[in-house]
C-alpha cells in the first residue's frame, strides 16, 4: 500500500507540473486545461484514500521497527531477513 501511495503521491507531482506548465506555456487549450485538472483530481483522491488506508490499519512505518537483535536474526527464516 506504501508503494501505491508513492505512485499517488508521484502521479499528483507530475499532473500539477503539467498543468502548470500549460497555463504558464499559454498552448494549453480548455479540453487540455479541463483534462489534466481531471488527472490531478483523481490522483488527489487515490492519494487522500490511500493514506487514510495506511492511518486506519495502523501500520507502523519501516524506520519505527525496533531493529532485531543478532538472537533474533539467527532465529528468523532463511527468507524472512529484513
Amino acid at each position: 500500500m506504501r508503494q501505491l501511495r508513492a505512485v499517488y503521491a508521484g502521479g499528483v507531482v507530475a499532473w500539477t507540473f503539467c498543468l502548470l506548465l500549460s497555463l504558464v506555456g499559454d498552448d494549453g487549450t480548455e479540453r487540455q486545461t479541463v483534462f489534466l485538472l481531471g488527472l490531478l483530481a483523481i490522483f488527489l483522491v487515490l492519494l487522500l484514500w490511500s493514506t487514510w488506508c495506511l492511518w486506519e490499519t495502523g501500520a507502523p512505518r519501516p524506520r519505527d521497527r525496533a531493529p532485531r537483535t543478532v538472537a533474533e536474526e539467527v532465529a528468523a527464516a532463511p527468507g524472512e531477513h529484513v
